[in-house]
């Protein structure tokens, strides 16, 4: 009897333990796609210096979101648009995804392309990591935008 007690408390013992031990993140492809305006940012001379966007839509684990963010543009030596900056995406329960935006936007075109860097997050995305690839297409006018993102997200 008291050895399957002592059986009983070490199986009890390990699976507590084991309970305890965070579960590791598993890649999965990650798909976004949403609508939004952005207020646009210009220097003393007109040009664009950066952007305010806020948006909403639906994405894989998140279903429907909301995102805020700030971006800057950033000319090279060659006159090439820059862009980059920072996002905040929340899903419907709260959770969020924290990005960096790293792009090339084409002004003649309206569109900014390039890498959403998943950095971290909050609730089930805590120390969430990925990339996904995004097109912006812009109206210059309004600022309003169409947003789509493809890639991978590990939570």
């Amino acid at each position: 009897m008291k050895r399957f007690m002592k059986i009983r408390t070490l199986m009890l013992v390990t699976l507590l333990l084991l309970g305890t031990i965070p579960a590791s993140a598993v890649e999965r492809p990650f798909a976004l796609k949403g609508t939004g305006v952005a207020t646009l940012l210009t220097d003393s001379n007109g040009n664009l210096v950066g952007a305010i966007p806020t948006g909403s839509g639906t994405a894989t684990y998140l279903g429907q979101w909301t995102v805020t963010g700030h971006v800057t543009y950033t000319p090279d030596s060659n006159g090439v648009l820059h862009s980059g900056g920072d996002a905040t995406i929340t899903a419907a329960n709260g959770d969020t995804l924290i990005v960096q935006i790293e792009g090339i936007l084409d002004p003649v075109a309206a569109m900014d392309q390039g890498v959403f860097h998943i950095v971290g997050g909050t609730g089930r995305f805590e120390g969430a990591t990925g990339d996904s690839n995004f097109v912006v297409s812009i109206n210059p006018i309004t600022g309003g935008f169409d947003l789509t993102l493809v890639g991978k997200i590990n939570f």
